[in-house]
C-alpha cells in the first residue's frame, strides 16, 4: 500500500468569544507550538482515509473579541516533521512527487478575512505550499478563551476544518486512487503575549 498524500490545511484561524479574562481591545496571542498541529487525511484506494499529523512551528493571531471582522492570523507549518506513523511512509511523502521537502521544507497560512459569532466563524486567507498560494477557507468552532490553570495567562483555544484539493498546489501523484480531496483537521492553543 502508498501511503495517502496529506496536504495541511495549515494553517491556522482564530475565533473569539466573550469570558471573564477577555477584554474590549485587540490582543496579540502566540501559538503554544507544544498543543497545536494540524491533521490531515485523505482516501487510500478507497479503503481508508489515512492520517498524518504536522507540527506548527510558529503562529500569531491578533483579534478583538467583539469583533471578528479585524482579525488576523498567521501561522508556519513544518512540512519535514509530517507523521504517518511510519518511517518508511514518512520519507515516501517527504520525496519531491508529494510534500518536495527539501525544496520546499515549510506551508505557511495567512489570513485575509475573518468573521463569526458566538462560537463559531470562519476564517479565509491562503496556504502557500510547494511555491504557490492558494486560497483555503477554514471552519472554527471556538472552544474557550479563559486564564490558563498554569501559566495564569489568557488563553484561547479552538478546532478548526477545512477542505481542499491537493492538486490544486500540484499535488497530483496518483490521483484519483490516491484521494485528490484532503479534509483537514487544526488544534490550537496560543497565549497572550502582552
Amino acid at each position: 500500500m502508498r501511503p495517502t498524500p496529506m496536504c495541511p490545511g495549515l494553517a491556522l484561524t482564530l475565533a473569539v468569544a466573550s469570558s471573564t479574562s477577555a477584554t474590549a481591545e485587540p490582543a496579540t496571542y502566540l501559538f503554544d507550538t507544544v498543543h497545536s498541529q494540524v491533521h490531515a487525511s485523505a482516501s487510500h484506494l478507497g479503503f481508508s482515509n489515512s492520517t498524518a499529523r504536522f507540527p506548527i512551528t510558529r503562529g500569531r493571531l491578533v483579534f478583538d473579541p467583539a469583533d471578528w471582522s479585524g482579525a488576523s492570523v498567521e501561522a508556519t507549518i513544518d512540512a519535514t516533521g509530517l507523521d504517518f506513523g511510519d518511517a518508511t511512509w514518512n520519507e515516501h511523502m517527504r520525496a519531491a512527487q508529494f510534500f518536495n521537502t527539501a525544496e520546499f521544507p515549510k506551508l505557511t497560512f495567512r489570513s485575509t478575512k475573518a468573521g463569526g459569532s458566538g462560537n463559531r466563524g470562519t476564517a479565509e486567507g491562503e496556504l502557500t505550499m510547494l511555491g504557490q498560494a492558494h486560497p483555503v477557507v477554514l471552519d472554527v468552532t471556538f472552544n474557550q478563551l479563559a486564564d490558563h490553570a498554569f501559566s495564569k495567562k489568557p488563553t484561547i483555544g479552538f478546532s478548526a476544518t477545512a477542505s481542499l484539493k491537493r492538486s490544486a498546489w500540484g499535488m497530483d501523484a496518483y490521483v484519483p486512487n490516491i484521494g485528490d480531496e484532503v479534509t483537514i483537521r487544526i488544534e490550537v492553543e496560543a497565549a497572550r503575549a502582552d
